[in-house]
């Protein structure tokens, strides 16, 4: 390289050194959060997605006779009986009707957190998302109080708030009802 080209090319690389020191560029790596966001009784919720570990259509949910109102039946998953719980309902909302989650959209996340699983009926699922930390709020203090003890905060959703739950939160309390 002849001295022109290489005194040409540092006048190069301190112009462009120049021109981010302007700019003041700063690259944040955030930390994300995959959420699965669906729907219970025209209302958005979100769950974290390592705890979601599919997504089945709803089908032929067999009622056993005995068991909490809170569980709607049990379903087959490749050999293994799981229940299927009425998430609505641990919520505090209207209870689910298998029929019409079965004439809308409905599914069933398959749920698993420690030894604990179990299917849980939702309305719909509408996205999944990579949220970074920074878009995760507290949730609102107008919350409905038995919701808010089993959300960890809000995400802004398509204009709305949306509650996360906490699964930890979800099988405590279902331990505590069908203790």
């Amino acid at each position: 390289m002849s001295d022109q080209t290489a005194q040409a090319y540092e006048q190069l690389i301190h112009a462009a050194e120049l021109a981010r020191d302007r700019e003041q560029i700063v690259d944040v790596d955030e930390e994300t959060e995959q959420l699965v966001v669906f729907k219970l009784a025209d209302q958005l919720f979100a769950m974290p997605g390592r705890y979601v570990r599919e997504l089945i259509p709803t089908g032929d949910i067999v009622h056993v006779p005995g068991t909490s109102p809170l569980f709607l039946g049990v379903i087959p998953v490749r050999g293994d009986i799981v229940s299927v719980l009425d998430l609505a309902r641990l919520l505090g909302m209207p209870p689910s009707t298998i029929a019409a989650a079965r004439t809308r959209s409905g599914r069933i996340l398959m749920v698993a957190r420690e030894e604990m699983n179990t299917g849980m009926l939702v309305d719909a699922v509408t996205d999944i998302i990579d949220a970074p930390g920074s878009a995760i709020q507290p949730q609102l203090s107008t919350l409905d109080p038995q919701l808010a003890r089993l959300a960890d905060g809000q995400l802004l959703f398509n204009g709305q708030p949306t509650p996360i739950l906490n699964v930890a939160s979800l099988f405590q309390t279902l331990q505590e009802a069908c203790a």
